[in-house]
């Protein structure tokens, strides 16, 4: 892999009347058809991470996944990984954090689609982005499903691997993975002939049992669980063992046919190259919109290429944005469409093995799913590549680190660079101090990644001191 990188200086007009800021903008290449992108703006100030991709690269692909592969997952918490560890598990080269979850039962709150198959419907009606082999787009999609006994009459489904409420009846399938409730009910295990989980489908199949109060039960490969509490637990206890059944789910708002994978989130940024935050009519407060956290958006050009973003917050070194400067945001980005995904301590951008972003939390959240990309990896260089940074750094005092490959010095564009703690790093190489403690550096080159530690100090005395090498 030999990353392009360009250092570019511009002003980003904040204020008619003020002078615009001064933004340093790095832009490297890690593929053919994804481009990693840093904007440090010192004055507002603002940190800006996003990974360009085009749809229909050779080798390229970004799909949505669940964190553990379902969303209740044994050996996890409530179903949740964090970004890099999804990225690590999958084997993928890069990867961002996706929609708002419930963390009590690790759902998606919104609806979710991998590859054609339907892994949750939404909890509430929000924005959805969806790509296909060929386009993206932004829009609304709602979801209708049922189960109809032999001979019976269709039975109202309220939703498919979400948390069942006090009065409700839920489906799930095994991309639900465990499937648990604390609430009085009925479960229903059907084996299903033609067990293809679409988000418009309809599946048959042979009821194997029904039991009462079932709190835990794994859904098996080809089988559908159906549990309903309240007063809806009678129209599924009347049920007769070895009685055929269907379960009918109809889903509208998109082009099945063009679009196979789809992210929740919300609300809408961007529409039709206008900005165009609709967050009061998805239900989000004033508190959630109006103030500057951490963010992660999804977008789409007029091109077709997608837009991965993650913007800092709550941090000195980047205030975050609200979400009307977010919007433009990705509108500078030149994306006609665009979509918020969940943010604040869960917003975190990983590619090639370093988290490029500065989690608000100081570490990386387990979240529920994210979209990863996948695509070639570079091959492991065979030379003696290392990484140089002075084992101890001023405070006032910013420092360059860099790689040599067999004692020669290794080109910044083909370096990504990450930092955590008491320092952060722009993606020129440059460790800027923030506070007393140990730095984490991480640098991932010539399919490598290569992690050093350093220490802040209040002031390096006398001579300076020997760089670490890793």
């Amino acid at each position: 892999m030999r990353m392009k990188s360009a250092l570019i200086v511009l002003g980003i007009c904040c204020s008619v009347f003020g002078q615009a800021p001064k933004v340093q903008v790095w832009e490297k290449v890690v593929s053919p058809g994804l481009t990693y992108r840093m904007e440090v703006d010192t004055d507002t100030p603002l940190i800006v991470h996003a990974l360009r991709f085009s749809i229909g690269a050779p080798g390229l692909k970004a799909i949505p996944e669940l964190a553990g592969h379902t969303i209740n997952e044994e050996g996890t918490v409530k179903g949740r990984l964090t970004p890099a560890q999804m990225v690590s598990q999958e084997s993928a080269i890069a990867g961002i954090n996706g929609d708002y979850f419930s963390f009590t039962q690790g759902a998606p709150i919104g609806l979710t689609v991998r590859e054609g198959e339907l892994l949750d419907t939404p909890a509430r009606a929000r924005a959805v982005f969806a790509w296909g082999p060929h386009q993206s787009t932004v829009g609304f999609c709602s979801t209708t499903a049922s189960i109809t006994p032999d001979g019976g009459s269709p039975i109202k489904v309220d939703s498919i691997n979400q948390p069942c409420g006090p009065n409700d009846i839920a489906v799930y399938s095994p991309a639900e993975g465990i499937a648990s409730t604390s609430v009085s009910n009925v479960t229903a295990v059907v084996s299903l002939n033609n067990p293809t989980w679409s988000p418009s489908a309809t599946l048959t199949g042979t009821l194997d049992s029904v039991s009462s109060d079932s709190k835990e039960m794994k859904v098996p490969d080809g089988k559908a669980l159906v549990v309903a509490t309240g007063e809806k637990s009678q129209s599924i206890s009347g049920l007769k063992v070895g009685q055929s059944v269907s379960i009918q789910i109809r889903s509208s708002g998109i082009d099945w046919d063009k679009y196979e994978n789809v992210i929740g989130g919300g609300p809408i940024l961007v529409k039709e190259g206008k900005v165009a935050v609709d967050a009061e009519a998805e239900g989000f407060p004033a508190s959630f919109y109006a103030k500057r956290h951490p963010r992660t958006a999804i977008g789409r050009t007029s091109d077709g290429d997608i837009w991965l973003v993650a913007v800092d917050g709550r941090q000195e070194i980047s205030v975050g944005a609200t979400l009307e400067e977010l919007a433009k945001i990705m509108r500078r980005l030149g994306c006609n469409d665009a979509v918020n995904l969940d943010g604040g301590g869960s917003t975190c951008l990983h590619l090639l093995g370093v988290t490029v972003n500065r989690p608000s939390d100081g570490v990386e959240r387990p979240v529920s799913d994210g979209v990863l990309v996948f695509g070639p990896k570079p091959v492991a260089s065979k030379g003696d590549l290392k990484l140089v940074v002075p084992s101890r750094i001023g405070l006032a005092t910013q420092t360059d680190a860099h790689l040599t490959l067999d004692g020669n010095p290794v080109p910044n564009s083909d370096v990504i660079w990450g930092a955590q703690g008491a320092a952060w790093i722009d993606q020129g190489g440059t460790l800027h101090p923030l506070e007393l403690g140990r730095i984490k550096l991480k640098a991932s080159a010539y399919g490598k990644l290569l992690v050093a530690e350093s220490t802040v100090v209040e002031k390096v005395r006398g001579r300076s001191p020997a760089p670490t090498r890793r």
